[in-house]
């Protein structure tokens, strides 16, 4: 009888990577003097705020707890594209377009830090993620990142011992401008 093939990765009928079909969007917008962000005809800077500098981060762990409440259905895929105008701090005007998923996310693949190994098979067969899309604005800056809850097999957090998930904030795109 001969060896075969022996996989670095155990074999799972669950789809690898992980994709996402529908998602919910968030915005930040810190250290500008002025600032707007329109995502599918949807204004994401209040109004009192369009017209005033948007002051510093509120915390310096403000992004642990940051999550997106905007959902993008699967019925709304591909959305339009993100429009940002804000002036810097440094009074320079600065104007871009995101398109989230042609150009940031190709191949809707979820960002995350869980390997195949440690995912909870049931869980990526039958349960599609639904990432939060973060975006920041931050003076010259825009930071895209992905906040996506990963059921896994193991509790990853020795101090969260019933907790069997992974919801990392991962950096996916950056660009000052």
């Amino acid at each position: 009888m001969t060896q075969g093939f022996r996989p670095t990765e155990p074999a799972s009928g669950f789809p690898w990577p992980l994709t996402f079909s529908s998602f919910a969007f968030g915005v930040w917008v810190f250290n500008t003097l002025q600032a707007n962000v329109i995502f599918q005809s949807r204004q994401f800077v209040p109004e009192e705020q369009l017209l005033q500098p948007s002051g510093r981060h509120p915390s310096p762990d403000w992004k642990d707890r940051w999550s997106a409440s905007f959902i993008v259905a699967e019925d709304m895929m591909p959305p339009a594209p993100v429009e940002i105008v804000w002036r810097s701090l440094d009074g320079t005007d600065h104007a871009a377009v995101l398109d989230l998923i042609n150009d940031i996310f190709p191949g809707r693949e979820v960002r995350h830090n869980v390997t195949k190994a440690e995912v909870n098979e049931d869980w990526a067969r039958y349960d599609k993620a639904v990432p939060d899309i973060l975006l920041e604005v931050n003076d010259r800056t825009i930071n895209v990142y992905m906040r996506a809850t990963v059921l896994t097999k193991l509790a990853p957090i020795s101090d969260r011992p019933h907790n069997f998930s992974r919801e990392d904030l991962v950096s996916v795109w950056t660009r000052t401008f």
